[in-house]
């Protein structure tokens, strides 16, 4: 390749911008040179991908919806199934219909146990053969489905076995313990793939796929596709043929290289914080390109309204009628316009030819506008059909072509057909039709922070004046600052409770709380005493999965919990893989109840840690391997006594939160574990007394962890 033609590759190596126009809208020769360089850079890749059997449907897949799996619409804890035909039914209904779901099960819930991203999906509802179903009903639908690889989890438990796995950090990942080979995460993700029926992986944070990943996904499955985050190099297209296009990617006169060298990749655009969406819809729209539909944004709602609704479905309709001429690889960005600030491209399909338009001169255009052709190559004449606006346009002669008035507001995008006489152009194509008739959908009603509805406490049985309970400290009376923050990692998104101008804030407003008198336990809850609770009490939760997971089980005895042991020498460690309302039925036997947040924060004391204000490993269990017996750092007790209030394990709270889109409860105290590797993990480790961590909640199964137990409190009872 002459260096005159490497200089222009380079230049078109990114993004072509501004000048592109310019270029492009002279025509002729210029236009013949830049066709030119694309081929000899489409010669210089491997494009095979885009014309393998198997994979057609992802080129004309314009719509993706980011299931968050915690959002209740997506699952039904009380009647315990997925409701993945409400959620289809919504997105025909809403959205045009769904292309392409994700299944979305990670953060921000890693990090809080050594599971894995992998095993989030085995811990699913149902697990593995319940998402299964999941997918086959999709299938059955016609819409496929991708699973969710995060490529910075490398801090949590590594598969055991062979072959060995080297991470992008350069290292060689072992299995914690023995030092053996960790399964490389792509035979793990494949292993899933295989036995759910994905169709694609999504690639957080990467633009590509790293050398060796693809081979597993495609012994799991032939025909599966890659879904990056971030817009890939051209180089990578021999593997990579989609990718989220963000929103800095679609404003005009800017053009991604790979869209006019390869059209037929498959980009849906985002904007997943914006409050509306009527921009980038348009603005995809104008580069053939769809949407990503996101709502749940990892635990806060942030629903489209009926106008984006309506737009989407309206350019969804355009784009799937109109799909081969999308992928025109003979298409032609920034042809000329009449209006400065007006830009069109032109795409073919036979001998019709399509324009898409977008006016970002500032204000309306109303007027001559689009040069189109006159007669088609077999000699017939064009006619000239808007179909965004469902009308024909009648053209003006001039020389060799017709010159089309048009009318569009600020911002707006554009479609015009030009087709041969005898060609029939439907042109309701872009138009609203008749809403389909069905039961109400997901409720978009805009909720803020506030609405997050707090589960009321009820009172335990009180404690009278000059009692005190056996393993429990006082807690005096009085008001107090309650200041908390998120956690002490650099990453945090998604506020817990407050006003939506403080969604990112990492520290809450501090305000002052005035508590009664309570007792709170001076140690967590520990195996011994929740097994004497199991034994009276006969206690058997509705869903079983994971229910004290480490406890022995003898023969017979799996749905006998009052059977089963604690490991040897455990007694005395505090219980764990036991949820929210596991605790509260042990509590509510002990004739006690779970701790609001404040009165925990407030039994930690006000220093910055329980024992005072600098940090001392010594004095509790953080960054070790496993829970320590309760009481074995009595040098780290708080200014009331309370043990482990920093370390060993998480602990429930009764701050349980619901929007009627995510539930999630309040943590505190940290654990013994910590996950390094991630901004992007949850805290891990001890934790100061004024930091929590948000646990979102979906089903028993998920929501016992291996480092969170509880301690209890009681009331005490007024005087008089």
């Amino acid at each position: 390749m002459n260096p005159t033609e490497s200089e222009r590759l380079a230049t078109l190596s990114g993004n072509l911008k501004n000048d592109f126009s310019a270029h492009v809208g002279r025509g002729g020769a210029e236009t013949t040179e830049l066709d030119r360089v694309r081929n000899s850079l489409r010669d210089s890749l491997d494009l095979d991908i885009f014309s393998r059997q198997g994979i057609e449907w992802y080129r004309s897949a314009y719509v993706e919806a980011f299931l968050f799996m915690y959002d209740l619409s997506f699952y039904d804890r009380e009647a315990g199934r997925y409701r993945i035909d409400e959620v289809l039914d919504d997105g025909e209904r809403e959205f045009g219909g769904y292309d392409i779901i994700l299944l979305w099960q990670s953060y921000p819930r890693l990090g809080i146990d050594d599971r894995n991203q992998i095993d989030y999906y085995r811990d699913m509802p149902g697990g593995l053969e319940g998402l299964r179903e999941v997918v086959d009903r999709a299938h059955a639908r016609g819409v496929r489905v991708f699973v969710n690889y995060n490529p910075w989890d490398i801090g949590t438990r590594r598969e055991p076995g062979a072959p060995p796995y080297t991470d992008r950090r350069g290292y060689r990942a072992t299995f914690p313990d023995t030092g053996a080979p960790a399964v490389a995460d792509a035979e793990a993700l494949g292993a899933v793939i295989k036995e759910i029926g994905a169709d694609g992986v999504f690639l957080d944070t990467m633009a590509s796929d790293d050398p060796g990943f693809l081979a597993p996904m495609e012994r799991a499955n032939a025909n599966i596709v890659f879904n990056p985050e971030a817009v890939p190099p051209t180089k990578a297209l021999s593997s990579i043929a989609g990718s989220w296009l963000q929103r800095n990617t679609v404003v005009p006169p800017d053009l991604l290289t790979i869209r006019w060298v390869e059209p037929r990749f498959s980009f849906r655009a985002i904007d997943r914080n914006a409050d509306e969406h009527s921009d980038i819809i348009q603005k995809a729209f104008f580069h053939g390109c769809g949407q990503v539909v996101w709502e749940n944004i990892f635990g806060w709602w942030n629903p489209w309204n009926e106008e984006d609704r309506a737009l989407l479905r309206r350019c969804v309709r355009l784009l799937r009628r109109f799909s081969k001429a999308f992928q025109d690889r003979d298409w032609q960005p920034y042809v000329a316009t009449e209006i400065e600030g007006v830009y069109a491209h032109r795409w073919h399909d036979g001998d019709s030819v399509l324009h898409t338009l977008i006016n970002e001169t500032g204000g309306l255009v109303d007027g001559p506008l689009l040069p189109a052709p006159a007669v088609a190559p077999d000699g017939r004449p064009m006619r000239h059909y808007d179909l965004w606006n469902g009308r024909e346009v009648e053209p003006v002669p001039r020389s060799d072509a017709h010159l089309l008035s048009l009318s569009l507001a600020r911002g707006a995008a554009g479609c015009i057909v030009s087709a041969p006489e005898g060609i029939d152009i439907d042109l309701r194509s872009g138009l609203e039709g008749r809403k389909k008739e069905g039961p109400d959908g997901i409720d978009r009603r805009r909720v803020g922070l506030a609405d997050l509805t707090l589960r009321p406490v009820e009172p335990s049985l009180p404690v009278a004046a000059g009692e005190q309970p056996e393993e429990m400290c006082l807690v005096p009376a009085g008001p107090f600052i309650f200041g908390v923050r998120h956690n002490n990692r650099t990453a945090m998104e998604g506020a817990c409770y407050g006003k939506m101008d403080q969604l990112w804030d990492k520290y809450h407003p501090r305000e002052f709380v005035d508590l009664p008198e309570y007792w709170i336990d001076r140690t967590e809850v520990t195996n011994d005493s929740y097994r004497t609770f199991l034994e009276q009490t006969r206690y058997l939760p509705r869903d079983l999965t994971n229910f004290l997971r480490h406890w022995q089980k003898p023969s017979g005895s799996d749905h006998e919990p009052w059977e089963w042991n604690p490991p040897d020498g455990k007694e005395r460690h505090p219980v764990i893989w036991v949820d929210l309302d596991d605790a509260r039925a042990y509590a509510r036997w002990a004739g006690k109840r779970l701790p609001i947040e404040e009165e925990w924060q407030k039994a930690a004391g006000f220093s910055v840690w329980p024992w005072g204000d600098g940090f001392d490993p010594s004095l509790c269990n953080s960054g070790s391997d496993d829970t320590t017996p309760v009481d074995q750092f009595p040098g780290g007790a708080s200014y009331v006594g309370c043990l482990d209030l920093a370390g060993n394990v998480w602990e429930w709270t009764e701050s349980e939160r619901d929007d009627g889109h995510t539930r999630y409860a309040i943590i505190r105290g940290g654990s013994y574990l910590k996950v390094e590797g991630s901004i992007w993990y949850n805290a891990s480790g001890a934790q100061p007394n004024d930091c929590h961590e948000k646990i979102l909640l979906m089903y028993p199964g998920l929501d016992r962890c291996g480092t969170v137990g509880f301690r209890c409190v009681k009331d005490v009872a007024p005087v008089g």
